[in-house]
């Protein structure tokens, strides 16, 4: 095998003790009759990991990411290296003897097993997903065990690549530690989420590198077809399968391709999200305090760290957002005509348009403090609980269910905004038709399960406006990004959103179709829902909790 490029076998409870200082076992306890011996597995490992010392993030560049994603560091999580592309995987420099240390370290296969063999599983590739590379493979274990899969999914960074660099750079550094939570979440917390998660084998990131590697086990879709990107099936009727068959996978902005009334996913979806958060604030994952070292918390900032100012912009400089709204008008009312409605050609709509999002620029900070300023409406939960990021199934009674992946947006932040990005990829039809549903849902369920806590509905629906609306300024300024996936000049010949050129993956990302049914949808909310009033009332609203005046207009106007 030549020199490891990683480091040679170590005891884990050697590892843990000299790292931890102190032995890493726990309080005799013994398996509940109905449990079985994965499920416990799960449970003593989770025990253990919250026992350990909370891994601190230190704040990477660009910088960072162009001058060491090559260099093979030890992980922060488990201080062993570890690869992070395919070819590494099955190379011989890792390979079986590789993740033998790496599951045994994660306390995910017994000590007296061993990863005996790596097989490439065929030429299926995945293609779906904006926030890291994917793969599968299937691996023999030296004693066949039916608690141990054998055919696993691993998650790892885009590749420093023209097509992948700025998704790159984008996830590892400005969405940054996204990744740690993420493995925080599957490490963490799977014996306790209310939901199935795919099995966590093992998950490590650099912090000096920004690398990292999530390897769980597949999810056993049913039937991974390829998907109706032309939109040939929207009228058909929905397949049927058998119970506890596994839908999809689903992508982005596609609801057409859902095996069932949109509504019913988007409903479970925000019941499980909800559950996941009430759940957090009644202490039922462990201390709260202790998780919450392990995830983003926005619960308790203090008024000054949001930056208030009474008398200025706390947003964009207004003469650096006015082009990009101008740019934007541009492409609703002509470039892209088509794909908008008639009113984003109006005048009078607009300059609506343009003066809601600079009221709202001005107030960018106060907005934040809205948001977080009654701990009540922030809980620790999913940051994007679309249906890409979850897999579906029904029971006996037809009734839906789901798991759910993809924890990199796991955090305690403003349930309004959240709720704002479990919807935001949905058709706006059914998110209108079906909106005080998807109010209800969240309100009653955290009711539920964080032991009473009550939400105000009409706080969470302005709420989630203002966050829709918020994620309109990275739209405006990505313009430029849409004119690189198609160029401007082509729009002239694209009549609908099923057009390849828009309706498909692009680099194997949905960033072009979210992008165009994201504005679209704000859009339609701005005239459909009268979002400019909600922003006014939100601006007496915040004066009125903040004891101030009105911003001058100067704070609006380029």
């Amino acid at each position: 095998m030549g020199v490891l490029v990683w480091d040679p076998f170590e005891d884990p409870a050697d590892a843990w003790e000299r790292e931890q200082g102190g032995g890493c076992a726990l309080e005799d306890e013994e398996k509940p009759d109905n449990m079985s011996e994965a499920e416990w597995r799960i449970h003593q490992r989770c025990k253990k990991e919250l026992k350990k010392k909370v891994p601190a993030w230190k704040t990477i560049t660009n910088d960072t990411v162009t001058n060491n994603h090559m260099k093979v560091k030890k992980g922060m999580l488990y201080g062993i290296t570890f690869p992070w592309t395919e070819a590494m995987m099955h190379s011989d420099e890792w390979g079986p003897e590789w993740l033998t240390k790496a599951f045994h370290l994660a306390g995910t296969m017994p000590l007296d097993n061993r990863v005996a063999k790596i097989k490439n599983q065929g030429d299926y590739k995945i293609t779906t997903g904006n926030n890291g590379g994917k793969f599968l493979f299937e691996v023999e274990y030296e004693k066949p065990d039916d608690t141990l899969h054998t055919k696993l999914f691993v998650k790892i960074p885009h590749a420093m690549e023209k097509e992948t660099t700025s998704d790159r750079l984008s996830s590892s550094v400005n969405k940054q530690p996204m990744e740690l939570y993420e493995l925080n979440t599957s490490r963490l917390l799977e014996a306790t989420l209310p939901c199935k998660i795919p099995r966590f084998y093992f998950g490590d990131i650099s912090n000096e590198t920004s690398n990292w590697i999530l390897i769980t086990e597949q999810v056993p879709f049913h039937d991974p077809a390829p998907l109706d990107f032309a939109g040939k099936t929207r009228n058909d009727p929905p397949r049927k399968l058998e119970p506890f068959q596994i839908e999809g996978p689903y992508d982005k902005c596609m609801d057409w391709t859902l095996l069932g009334d949109p509504a019913e996913y988007y409903l479970a979806l925000i019941k499980k999200g909800t559950m996941v958060a009430g759940l957090a604030k009644a202490g039922k994952f462990g201390d709260p305090k202790i998780v919450a070292k392990h995830f983003e918390n926005m619960e308790g900032v203090p008024m000054e760290a949001f930056g208030l100012n009474p008398t200025g912009c706390t947003g964009q400089p207004p003469n650096q957002l006015a082009p990009k709204i101008k740019m934007g008008i541009e492409f609703f009312s002509e470039v892209a005509k088509p794909l908008y409605p008639k009113y984003c050609s109006d005048a009078t709509w607009q300059e609506k348009l343009r003066s809601t999002l600079m009221k709202l620029n001005a107030y960018a900070a106060e907005s934040q403090y809205f948001f977080h300023h009654n701990k009540d409406y922030v809980a620790l939960t999913h940051g994007n609980m679309n249906v890409d990021n979850a897999y579906f199934w029904r029971d006996e009674k037809e009734e839906l269910d789901l798991g759910v992946f993809d924890w990199g947006g796991m955090g305690a932040r403003s349930l309004g905004h959240k709720l704002w990005w479990w919807l935001y990829c949905g058709d706006f039809d059914q998110l209108n038709d079906n909106m005080d549903k998807y109010l209800d849902c969240m309100v009653d369920t955290y009711f539920e399960y964080s032991d009473g806590l009550k939400l105000d509905k009409e706080v969470l629906r302005m709420m989630f406006i203002l966050a829709a609306l918020s994620q309109m300024f990275g739209l405006l300024a990505a313009v430029g990004q849409i004119y690189r996936m198609c160029p401007k000049k082509d729009f002239a010949t694209v009549k609908d959103r099923y057009d390849p050129r828009v309706g498909e993956n692009i680099n194997g990302k949905s960033t072009m179709r979210l992008y165009l049914q994201v504005m679209l949808t704000v859009n339609r909310m701005v005239e459909e829902w009268k979002a400019d009033e909600v922003v006014d009332n939100f601006e007496t609203k915040i004066c009125d909790m903040l004891n101030m005046s009105k911003k001058p207009e100067s704070t609006m106007t380029a």
